[in-house]
């Protein structure tokens, strides 16, 4: 568990992950400084780690290594551990993670409620606190809520990540239709409440981020349909999500693709917006928003009507990821939100009707629901990536994930 201590994070301000640091440092610093990402990545990412295999595996020598084993103990990153088994001669000092110390702070934005977690380098929640708005999320209300758990906890937090509904360029929301805002430039309104870095980041987006850290091999391309209150979609490639010119990649919750529900009214005034039909709000009707408990949307799904509304979702969803499909070529599509709730037979239906007319020289990945993760482990992947210069934070079960 963190503590909120006074201990100043000035080493690491000052080292060669401190902000800046890329103007100040010549040839040879940036060697050491991507010496030191690679072993932080190994530490992170193997179980155990000494001093000798870290030299083993960078081919670096045992005075090297040692040498940057103890500047990131100094800065606080990592920490000496238990002794290995011996293998034959004198056991090694586990080298470790060090979670007691460092954290990052992800903001989750809903409609009517705040989610603000902090997890620790290993990418385990150490905290997490709720606030609910049901007149609707401000800016004022979130930059409020980071700035106080950035305050007290002072020098343990690295940065913080806001995953936020709506289009960002990472660090002014341009526009949410969920959220009623435009050209809200609430990383500024953030940083002027807490001291460290601040990345905005879209929902799917966020989401998108999450399932690449399960990957576990290199090049992995994934299609994201993010299905909640809104709809939005993500392409990441090779953990990256790709931003589209003007950052606006995915944004097709209010576009029309046709078919039976061509004549509903969006709220954004269109008619047959996919987030008209096929949003969980169209499914499961009005009394449904992001922040319900799984029990009481499944009992919105056994109300008379939801399952024929689920069904004529799950045709838009298949026809919009038809074109989506055809336009990146994934090697996989993933269901993400809430959608996972309306369970196996909205997941069958949508197979179904994408396999249904599939234009021809398409190909047919294969369409699954998400992982059910920590939606905060892509975020704090996203924004430790961008202080270190490695992600570090992994799904729980799946060490290798870096």
């Amino acid at each position: 568990m963190l503590k909120a201590v006074e201990e100043p994070r000035t080493r690491l301000e000052n080292s060669v992950f401190g902000r800046g640091a890329d103007a100040l440092l010549d040839g040879k610093g940036k060697i050491r400084r991507d010496h030191l990402r690679r072993a932080l990545r190994l530490i992170a990412s193997a179980d155990p780690v000494t001093r000798a295999s870290l030299a083993r595996s960078t081919g670096l020598t045992t005075a090297t290594t040692s040498s940057l084993v103890n500047e990131l103990i100094a800065l606080g990153l990592v920490v000496s551990g238990e002794q290995a088994e011996s293998t034959g001669g004198k056991p090694g000092t586990r080298v470790e993670m060090n979670r007691a110390f460092y954290a990052v702070c992800v903001v989750i934005v809903r409609a009517q409620s705040i989610e603000t977690v902090l997890l620790d380098l290993s990418g385990a929640r150490v905290l997490t606190r709720d606030s609910v708005h049901p007149g609707g999320v401000t800016p004022a209300d979130v930059a409020a809520v980071t700035g106080e758990i950035v305050r007290e906890f002072r020098d343990r937090v690295l940065a913080v990540c806001l995953q936020s509904p709506g289009v960002t360029d990472g660090s002014v929301v341009r526009e949410s239709v969920l959220l009623g805002w435009k050209d809200v430039p609430l990383a500024e309104l953030i940083a002027a409440e807490a001291d460290v870095p601040v990345v905005i980041l879209n929902d799917a987006d966020g989401e998108a981020l999450t399932e690449a850290a399960f990957d576990d091999v290199d090049g992995v391309q994934r299609l994201v349909l993010r299905m909640g209150e809104g709809i939005g979609a993500a392409v990441t490639i090779d953990g990256r999500v790709l931003p589209g010119a003007t950052n606006r990649a995915g944004e097709i919750g209010h576009v029309a693709f046709g078919g039976r529900g061509a004549q509903i009214r969006c709220r954004c005034g269109g008619l047959g917006c996919i987030e008209a039909v096929a949003s969980l709000t169209a499914v499961l009707g009005p009394d449904f928003h992001d922040e319900l408990e799984p029990n009481a949307v499944r009992a919105l799904l056994a109300a008379e009507g939801a399952g024929e509304r689920m069904l004529l979702g799950a045709e838009a969803v298949a026809a919009a990821l038809r074109i989506l499909s055809g336009l990146t070529d994934p090697h996989e599509i993933v269901i993400a939100g809430r959608a996972p709730l309306l369970g196996e037979p909205f997941l069958a239906a949508v197979r179904a009707g994408f396999a249904t007319n599939r234009p021809k020289g398409t190909a047919s990945p294969p369409i699954r629901f998400a992982h059910d993760s920590d939606p905060a482990l892509g975020p704090g992947r996203l924004v430790l990536g961008r202080v270190l210069g490695v992600s570090l934070l992994r799904p729980a079960g799946n060490p290798g994930a870096l």
